[in-house]
């Protein structure tokens, strides 16, 4: 019998939004958790995903704000709501078609990994690798190489930044590659793809995005993989200048500093 020995620095580790502490009791005592169809990322509708770990949002109280369990992926399956909870047969979203993850082998991670603002409900693949060694949710995003360049960067020059934010304009969610929160105004910093503007429609979107997100007191930096590849130093200089322009990184504070429109978890009604 042969020994099955994972690659702990492949995508196969899914952090996933647990909306209540109902949610995770029913995965530590009946080793499951369910992600909407519709809403399922792909290392889950592909099966790439060998385990599962949870990031918990203001509902966990004390707790909140922080990925503390995980566990192997045992099984997966689509089945509806009242499949996996019988007892509520008159429940609206009793036909709602689900994944059901087995999770039966929940343990705890050895430091839990937190997060310094709040986050909306998320789903991102990271590594098994960056699981067991992060300390902030921010060392767990790893599915953009160019991305990744960007915030080793940031990291040496010690800007703190949140990566793949969403934060809400008017009606529209937005993802921004890197959120940094300075005292006076915000920035976006993104990371492009040498072919992101032969588009038309690619220019017009991102003059609608950098429009709206001014109209909030953001300001948006925009570096290409070229830029980032070759010209480093001048795109750091560039950020750097830009922060200390709007009075440098504010501290989150204790209850995470940025506010969401509507709140940080406008949406458990997903998982109803």
């Amino acid at each position: 019998m042969h020994e099955v020995v994972l690659d702990t620095e492949e995508n196969t580790v899914l952090v996933a939004y647990m909306p209540t502490p109902k949610d995770l009791a029913i995965a530590r005592t009946q080793g499951w958790y369910r992600i909407p169809v519709t809403h399922a990322p792909p290392i889950i509708t592909q099966g790439k995903a060998t385990h599962i770990a949870f990031y918990q949002p203001s509902s966990f109280g004390d707790d909140r704000y922080r990925v503390r369990w995980y566990s192997p992926i045992s099984s997966l399956a689509i089945r509806s709501r009242l499949d996996v909870l019988p007892t509520e047969i008159h429940h609206p979203s009793a036909q709602k078609q689900y994944y059901v993850v087995g999770c039966s082998q929940l343990q705890e991670l050895p430091v839990p990994i937190r997060s310094r603002r709040p986050r909306r409900p998320i789903f991102f693949p990271t590594t098994l690798k960056k699981l067991m060694t992060a300390t902030d949710i921010n060392h767990l995003f790893n599915d953009s190489p160019l991305e990744n360049l960007l915030w080793s960067e940031l990291l040496k020059a010690d800007i703190p930044a949140e990566r793949q934010f969403d934060i809400k304009v008017g009606r529209y969610w937005l993802k921004l590659d890197f959120a940094l929160f300075c005292k006076t105004r915000k920035i976006d910093v993104e990371c492009d793809s040498d072919t992101h503007h032969l588009s038309q429609a690619a220019v017009e979107k991102d003059k609608w995005r950098s429009n709206m997100l001014a109209r909030e007191g953001w300001n948006v930096l925009r570096f290409t993989s070229s830029m980032l590849r070759k010209e480093m130093r001048a795109s750091m200089s560039m950020v750097a200048e830009t922060v200390s322009r709007y009075g440098g990184i504010e501290s989150p504070g204790a209850e995470g500093g940025y506010r969401y429109p509507l709140g940080p978890d406008d949406a458990p009604r997903l998982f109803d």
